[in-house]
């Protein structure tokens, strides 16, 4: 416990409270300040009247902080439930997306490895067709055959590249919504701290 003498009005007074030494005669100006502003406005008014009437706009002040820290509190609280079982469906979410860009991942491999086969094939085709005189309707049949699978494997090497960048995008938006719940509840908080700091006790000397 701290205990700090401060001056009021040209009467010191005892102030004791657990805040400290300098917070306490930040308050106690701040006090002595709204009531040299009260006698400036009113210039005709005694000293019990302006201590009143600084009591009662202090006590009003502090009724407009109460009701809005019930405010801030109800924000807080709706945002916590908001980030509570969303929040568990969003991290499900970003498991499954990510499990799905693995899916893809391990699709787009395959399809490159299969068409580098084929591409293969086709070059050795193509060197044999090259020392040949006359070339089958069969060789002709296979090569485009090939030809077939290789364009094919292709529109599909494509199209999971479009739902692999879409999963990344879907994961991306769904952690940037988790990031701005968790900002937004820590704002509230910081606002309520702020709007939470007068407490003491004055006892006159």
């Amino acid at each position: 416990m701290n205990k700090v003498i401060v001056t009021i009005q040209g009467a010191n007074y005892t102030m004791v409270g657990e805040k400290s030494e300098k917070e306490m005669l930040t308050i106690a100006n701040y006090v002595n300040s709204e009531m040299e502003k009260l006698k400036e406005s009113a210039p005709n008014l005694g000293s019990l009247k302006v201590s009143i009437l600084t009591s009662l706009n202090l006590a009003d002040l502090l009724f407009e902080c109460s009701s809005e820290n019930e405010v801030l509190l109800g924000q807080v609280d709706e945002l916590k439930e908001q980030l509570g079982q969303p929040n568990e469906e969003v991290e499900a979410q970003i498991v499954e997306l990510r499990n799905l860009l693995n899916t893809r991942e391990m699709e787009l491999s395959n399809s490159r490895r299969e068409i580098e086969r084929l591409n293969s094939i086709i070059s050795e085709q193509k060197n044999q067709i090259d020392g040949l005189s006359n070339v089958s309707e069969d060789s002709k049949s296979e090569i485009e055959d090939y030809k077939a699978q290789i364009e094919s494997l292709q529109n599909s090497l494509k199209e999971t590249n479009e739902r692999a960048e879409l999963a990344e995008s879907l994961s991306s938006e769904w952690q940037n919504k988790s990031f701005d719940l968790q900002l937004a509840i820590t704002e509230l908080e910081e606002q309520l701290k702020t709007a939470n700091n007068t407490e003491g006790i004055i006892t006159a000397e």
